[in-house]
């Protein structure tokens, strides 16, 4: 029933919002519905116990093997966590925009909420392609009405690649369910296949196709640059905070149970696109004019590191890159909500509208500094938790491989500091006033700061969440080993 209730929430809100659009009190009522929500994710890992929970159960349509299943295990947990810590936050972000009907953005922003929701809580395979390509509709009007230049052309764009990664993904599911004796498409049936290993090899593109692209890894990523570029805020934070997480969870959840073989032979192949991937993203990002171009490609560059480690199929690797989705999230929204405020500041994103800023505000500068010194992974930092097991996952696979990593966190930590340098220090320049960091810029990034600083300290809440389910799977797929 808990499950049911953290779906139906954002989703009766954003209904309401949708029908009734209360101007004054649209953002009171999606940040109380958002609050809500993280309530009831915050009871599922209370009474959590480590062993999976089947939560709803029910025959949809039997004939085609679509049931109502609902559940989760820790992986699907911190997903559903990590989703209900970022909402907040992120409609928070849109009190300071000003956007025309604000109604409608934060309807779309609860109805992506919660079928994002239903992706990591869906444990049928049709469930969750139903939510999986519903999460994408509200992003899409997003970004298509509130986005900024060139915004028809790169939604339209945007909307193709993941389509097409969509339709593959059904192709394969449809595949998977004819080869099950009883036609069920429940994950467990399909975990239980053996498909020969010739099919495994053309079947894993099939599937894995619509999580690479919505991560995205090189070479299917060239839709993200210019989308979080135009996009609005909010749209921005929930494309990189959480909607790419959904490639990382499809990944670990469906590709891996159903075409272990299949994994393992095309394996190397993807860690070795991911870290190429990692390196290029970084090398860009050094050459970026506008911040907020820059933090997309850091988190391009970020991304490929995470599927390397998930792809590293050991404790280390599959660990890390879980807690680094939660780091990487976190972030990111960070990031983006600084360059926000950087833009509402000088009129502009672009790196050359700014400089010296810390003489005018030491607060923003301040704040800037320590979510920087979390991205280039500072020890005691959350992300340096994270990219140290993912570190030792490909080591254990391939020393070259680790060695690639690496470089993309000396390549972070270049980009990042030659970016704040620019941004913030250097002779004053400013003839009007600039505004420092307010009471509202303060509730928004201390308790985001003070998250990477006590998991950076204490990962245990995280890494105890997901061990089991991870020690389960490499017990199950030993292929993978």
């Amino acid at each position: 029933m808990e499950l049911l209730v953290l779906l139906l929430i954002p989703f009766l809100s954003a209904t309401l919002l949708a029908v009734v659009r209360p101007t004054l009190a649209a953002r009171g009522i999606a940040l109380v519905s958002s609050l809500a929500t993280l309530a009831v994710a915050l009871w599922l890992w209370y009474r959590y116990r480590g062993e999976p929970v089947m939560a709803v159960d029910l025959d949809w349509v039997p004939a085609w093997g679509l049931r109502f299943v609902l559940g989760y295990d820790g992986t699907g947990l911190l997903m559903v966590i990590l989703t209900a810590v970022l909402f907040p936050f992120i409609i928070a972000a849109g009190f300071k925009q000003n956007l025309k009907h604000p109604s409608l953005v934060n309807a779309l922003l609860l109805y992506a909420q919660s079928f994002m929701l239903g992706v990591f809580t869906a444990q049928n395979a049709f469930l969750f392609y139903i939510f999986y390509e519903l999460s994408l509709l509200p992003v899409f009007f997003l970004l298509l009405y509130w986005g900024g230049e060139r915004r028809r052309a790169i939604t339209v764009r945007f909307f193709i690649y993941t389509l097409l990664g969509g339709l593959a993904l059904l192709f394969g599911i449809a595949y998977c369910v004819v080869q099950e004796p009883t036609h069920s498409a429940d994950f467990s049936a399909l975990a239980a296949l053996h498909l020969p290993l010739d099919t495994q090899i053309w079947l894993f593109w099939a599937l894995f196709l619509a999580f690479a692209i919505k991560l995205p890894i090189f070479p299917f990523h060239s839709w993200q640059p210019d989308t979080y570029t135009m996009a609005p805020l909010q749209g921005t934070m929930v494309l990189g905070g959480v909607m790419l997480k959904m490639g990382l969870y499809g990944t670990l959840k469906f590709v891996f149970p159903i075409v272990p073989e299949g994994t393992a032979h095309w394996r190397e192949w993807v860690i070795w696109l991911s870290l190429i991937g990692a390196i290029y993203a970084a090398v860009i990002a050094f050459r970026q004019r506008d911040l907020k171009r820059l933090v997309a490609y850091s988190s391009l560059s970020h991304v490929g590191l995470l599927t390397a480690g998930l792809f590293a199929w050991n404790a280390y690797g599959v660990s890390g890159s879980l807690y680094q989705a939660f780091a990487h999230a976190v972030l990111v929204v960070s990031l983006f909500y600084i360059v926000g405020a950087m833009k509402d500041r000088v009129g502009s994103s672009e790196i050359a509208a700014m400089g010296g800023l810390k003489l005018r505000t030491p607060r923003l500068a301040a704040l800037f500094l320590l979510v920087v010194l979390n991205a280039v992974a500072l020890p005691l930092t959350q992300s340096f938790v994270g990219e140290w097991l993912m570190f030792n996952g490909l080591w254990q696979l391939n020393g070259w491989m680790a060695f690639a990593a690496v470089t993309t966190i000396v390549l972070g930590a270049i980009y990042m500091f030659y970016a704040y340098q620019r941004v913030m220090l250097g002779p004053d320049k400013w003839q009007l006033e600039v505004h420092d960091a307010d009471g509202g810029d303060h509730l928004f990034l201390v308790p985001l700061i003070a998250v990477t600083l006590v998991l950076g300290l204490y990962p245990a809440p995280i890494l105890d969440l997901v061990n089991g389910p991870v020690q389960q799977m490499l017990s199950t797929f030993t292929v993978l080993r």
